[in-house]
């Protein structure tokens, strides 16, 4: 395959790609006998992109789900409406099983702020929603709201309920019953998949905690052709014999929440068997009490240059300087800080505004730094994040947005170590995105950036 003038970052190219690999680059190339010609026509080529932070199966879900929040729904009456009504799409022309089927809504986030006073209940869906089972996801992730019909499921499937749950249809923080009751199947993942390869998506990293050696070989199984690094559960060192080039075991998923954080003792006992394993650790962090903890677990194991925070959401100067000493990676959101920026200006203290999703000032520290979606959580669209990297509220942007050339290259780390760039060169691997746009006319509106094909190991795996 020749790919004629592609727009690069040292200016217009011939690629030429043999099997998986770019076997040539010169500004221009001779077309070889049967070769095939992609006419890029001063488009710009970049690296595939890496999602480095997403939850595969519970996006596939999502997308068949009702969004329950800003900026969708912002009032009480408009969630009763869209739960009605896809209640009425799932029944279609048979009102009568209506009842067997289940509601799901995704993005839920209280209106009158993040309040467990503001939130609906069981008895709320019971009032204003369809008859049929409903189960609600808080945009956190953590807390689930189910009406009567949907706890009525999950018990019959088996699930441990309280007396809790039973008045409020609040669960958070799912136990195995739960998951189980609600288990989603991996192998409906091809529209997701077309969809990330739509973007420019080549690879993602698989985040949810629970991963065990099942999931990896779900994943194994029915991911293709995208590219995963699989994180979660140490009993994945299991199966890290049967890793290939296209799927492959990641790190120790860490994940506590400032409500039931371990002793410091404890952390520290888990990051040391990671590492004995081999692994780096990558650590949910969203609040500064649970960054703290997990930077003085990491100091006290040993630091790896695997390890590495997740989120990172609220990072104060102290914090940033620990983590440059302890020389580990960040992996970052930057969609949220637009997508949230009128929640977080009524939940967040103006003292703080300055240390929400940093970006830049990583970059200033020298601070490894990817980044990732947080899908279903945030749009799994990276081109939102890198417009959002740029382009940051003026309320929380104190030097943190980057150019749009930096913001990309937040996507085109490796996927198991963010220190290492991946660029277009001879003899790299052949996964590649080339957009429609040439690099000026994107970088100077990102929000527009569409593409035209996505190559994953030299195939053609998507083309508009």
């Amino acid at each position: 395959m020749l790919i004629k003038q592609a727009d690069l970052e040292d200016g217009l190219k011939d690629i030429r790609i043999r099997g998986k690999l770019i076997a040539d680059i010169a500004p221009r190339l001779e077309a070889e006998d049967d070769e095939q010609i992609i006419e890029a026509q001063g488009a710009a080529l970049f690296p595939g992109l890496h999602d480095h932070h997403i939850h595969l199966n519970a996006t596939a879900a999502a997308l068949n789900s009702v969004s329950c929040g800003p900026p969708d729904i912002s009032t009480d009456e408009q969630l009763a409406d869209a739960l009605h009504h896809a209640a009425s799409q799932l029944s279609g022309k048979h009102p009568r099983k209506q009842s067997q089927k289940w509601v799901r809504g995704v993005g839920y986030y209280p209106f009158q702020g993040n309040d467990e006073h503001h939130m609906i209940t069981r008895d709320w869906l019971d009032k204003n929603g369809p008859d049929c089972p409903v189960r609600i996801q808080h945009r956190s992730g953590r807390l689930w709201i189910f009406n009567t019909k949907g706890l009525d499921v999950l018990r019959n499937a088996g699930a441990i309920l309280d007396d809790d749950v039973r008045h409020t249809g609040h669960i958070y923080d799912a136990d195995a019953s739960i998951h189980e009751a609600l288990a989603s199947d991996p192998q409906h993942l091809s529209d997701l998949i077309n969809l990330l390869l739509s973007y420019g998506v080549t690879g993602v990293t698989e985040v949810t905690p629970r991963n065990a050696p099942e999931d990896f070989e779900n994943y194994l199984t029915h991911s293709a052709p995208l590219k995963m690094s699989i994180m979660g559960r140490p009993t994945l060192c299991e199966v890290i014999d049967k890793s290939t080039d296209r799927v492959r075991v990641g790190h120790v998923k860490l994940h506590y929440h400032d409500h039931d954080l371990p002793a410091l003792e404890a952390l520290t006992q888990e990051v040391a068997q990671a590492h004995a394993l081999g692994r780096g650790v990558a650590s949910h962090c969203v609040t500064h009490g649970e960054l703290m903890l997990t930077l003085a677990a990491i100091e006290a194991a040993g630091p790896s240059t695997k390890d590495r925070i997740e989120h990172a959401a609220i990072v104060t100067q102290d914090a940033m300087e620990w983590i440059k000493q302890l020389n580990i990676g960040v992996v970052t959101q930057p969609n949220f800080i637009v997508a949230r920026a009128q929640a977080y200006q009524q939940d967040i203290g103006q003292d703080m505004h300055a240390n929400l999703w940093r970006l830049g000032s990583f970059q200033k520290n020298d601070i490894p730094l990817a980044a990732g979606s947080d899908a279903p959580f945030g749009s799994f669209n990276p081109w939102h994040g890198i417009h959002a990297a740029t382009h940051r509220p003026a309320m929380f942007d104190d030097g943190e947005a980057l150019s749009p050339e930096d913001a990309v290259r937040l996507y085109t780390t490796e996927a198991n170590d963010m220190r290492v760039q991946r660029h277009i060169k001879k003899g790299a691997v052949a996964d590649l995105v080339l957009m429609h746009q040439n690099r000026r006319a994107l970088f100077k509106n990102v929000a527009k950036a569409t593409v035209s094909m996505t190559l994953i190991d030299g195939e053609i795996v998507y083309q508009s």
